[in-house]
């Protein structure tokens, strides 16, 4: 099914389409059904969300910088930063069940602003999260190739004292390794993100099972990890996989009381970010409202569950590691150079877990393997966030009619598709490369939450019948949605603060990521006003298309 659309123009040869005289200015705007079919349900969206969070990298990505917040209490990080959230989470719960169409925020965005403000503001919300969403293709092709098989293999050599799957795993976690094997795996969810949701939808629950399997069996082996007894472990771990003598004494010499964010309630407060930068995401599944059964009850289960099971499993495992491990073993290791114990890399807390419970060959396979489930899942999300932005950017006109265009047997937009995928190829060789980095742009989108939040604010007024139609729920005579827009607002300009003020990444360190991030909404108000300017000298007034809620 092709998906098309008419303006209404006001030129005298269209006046048959218009009604109103030669003349008259331009007021409606119309556009067919988006062809996209709703095959995803509330288990769906749980675990889309879910994977979108991400436990194990959550984990992962604050061990690795665990030294830079030396004294912070860490597990409460975690629980702060989901608690953070959850006006976030209530009003795009609300949006999404009260406005259920492809391009989540964008709609809401460039509708509650009103005619002359909604546009340019909308536009600006769909470029931001379009290009936050390309950078997010590529970097989880790479994650599972250094992250997850890469370790996987090393622990595998380790116990069964075979150099062959050493060899494997440098080779992977090098430059040339990481691209090759990126670009297989990102071709492959090329090829399914064509064939459609619902053959995605159940992919993605299988790989769940076993990433949760993987999330249980750490767990155990955490348990089972000796804190006095992971020194001798650590250490014959190292030399099997080629590296030193007495890794383990060099790791903690490494460690600092204090890191580089200050005492215990500043390194709290920053090694949030980390946890944060996983749950701002469980609410994703917005982009593809359109697609969803039953959008009020499947969006609530799925944003809320997703973010109480991730939050929950990340503090878990942070408590476990610090007290079976020892936070300072960890804390050193995020400050040591892998070349000055003998290693390629440095080892992730799954590839720590799988030395704690004994390094034999069952727990080097089942945690290896059952890893690689999360190391590559934000790429086919962002496939989605991608591709529904540029549908609805489309479809409202200001994209080429070929990014609108669904497939009539897999009702997916197979061209959005296939140049996501070619973007996705070039930000991976950028963040390999190490142009990009795994936050960067951040700060950006988060900008376009709080704009959310303003618009969360404005809605029951600007949108009465759409509110009331709704629900319109109040709380001591105030629209509920607007206590939470209240609410997101600050919550927002504090995880600003945070991306901007961090000790280790955060974008206020580095010139380039500042003009990035700010650079970013910017340069997409002067897109729109370029494509504003070009269509209207065409005939067509884009702010046409924010007079209406569009069709699913």
């Amino acid at each position: 099914m092709t998906t098309t659309m008419t303006y209404r123009r006001s030129m005298s040869k269209q006046t048959e389409d218009v009604g109103p005289a030669v003349g008259a200015r331009p007021t409606v705007f119309v556009r067919n059904a988006t062809g996209l079919r709703k095959e995803a349900g509330a288990f769906d969206i749980f675990v889309y969300n879910t994977n979108n969070q991400n436990i194990a990298l959550g984990v992962a990505f604050l061990g690795l910088s665990i030294g830079a917040y030396a004294g912070g209490l860490l597990p409460l990080s975690a629980i702060l930063a989901s608690l953070l959230v959850i006006p976030l989470y209530m009003v795009y719960t609300k949006l999404s069940a009260d406005m259920p169409r492809s391009g989540g925020d964008y709609v809401w965005t460039s509708r509650i602003f009103g005619p002359k403000f909604g546009p340019p503001i909308g536009f600006m919300v769909a470029w931001t999260w379009t290009i936050v969403a390309f950078t997010a293709i590529g970097a989880p092709a790479a994650f599972f190739s250094q992250l997850g098989v890469a370790g996987w293999m090393r622990a595998m050599g380790v116990a069964t004292g075979s150099s062959f799957f050493n060899t494997v795993g440098d080779w992977v976690s090098g430059q040339t390794g990481t691209i090759v094997v990126g670009l297989v795996l990102l071709a492959f969810f090329t090829f399914i993100m064509i064939r459609g949701v619902r053959v995605y939808m159940k992919l993605q629950n299988w790989a769940f099972m076993f990433a949760m399997i993987g999330i249980a069996l750490q767990i155990i082996a955490g348990l089972l990890t000796n804190v006095h007894k992971f020194s001798e472990l650590f250490n014959s771990y190292v030399v099997h996989a080629g590296g030193v003598h007495n890794a383990f004494a060099i790791v903690t010499a490494n460690a600092h009381a204090t890191g580089a964010a200050g005492g215990s309630a500043s390194a709290t407060m920053y090694a949030m970010i980390w946890t944060i930068y996983m749950v701002l995401f469980g609410a994703t599944s917005a982009y593809i409202g359109g697609e969803i059964r039953h959008a009020r009850s499947s969006q609530r289960l799925g944003m809320l569950g997703s973010l109480l099971l991730t939050g929950a499993a990340i503090a878990i495992l942070l408590t476990i590691l610090i007290a079976n491990i020892g936070d300072k073993f960890l804390n050193g290791l995020s400050n040591t150079d892998p070349a000055k114990i003998g290693l390629a890399f440095t080892p992730n807390y799954n590839e720590l877990l799988t030395i704690g419970a004994g390094s034999n060959v069952f727990w080097a396979c089942a945690l290896g393997f059952l890893f690689l489930f999360w190391t590559y899942v934000w790429m086919p999300i962002n496939f989605f966030t991608a591709t529904r932005l540029m549908l609805a950017l489309s479809l409202d006109g200001y994209l080429p009619p070929a990014l609108s265009k669904v497939h009539q047997k897999y009702a997916t937009p197979y061209w959005g598709v296939i140049v996501a995928g070619v973007v996705g190829a070039v930000s991976l060789v950028l963040y390999v490369t190490g142009i990009l980095s795994i936050i960067t742009l951040l700060w950006g989108g988060v900008v376009m939450f709080t704009i959310v939040g303003v618009a969360a604010i404005l809605y029951p007024s600007r949108m009465p019948d759409v509110w009331a139609g709704n629900g319109g729920k109040r709380l001591f005579g105030i629209p509920t949605i607007r206590i939470w827009g209240f609410l997101l607002v600050p919550t927002m300009l504090f995880v600003l603060f945070l991306l901007w003020n961090d000790p280790t990444v955060g974008i206020g360190r580095s010139p380039l990521q500042i003009v990035l991030n700010v650079g970013l909404p910017i340069s997409g108000l002067v897109a729109y006003t370029i494509i504003w300017a070009v269509r209207k000298s065409h005939g067509i007034d884009l702010r046409l298309a924010a007079a209406e809620i569009p069709p699913q």
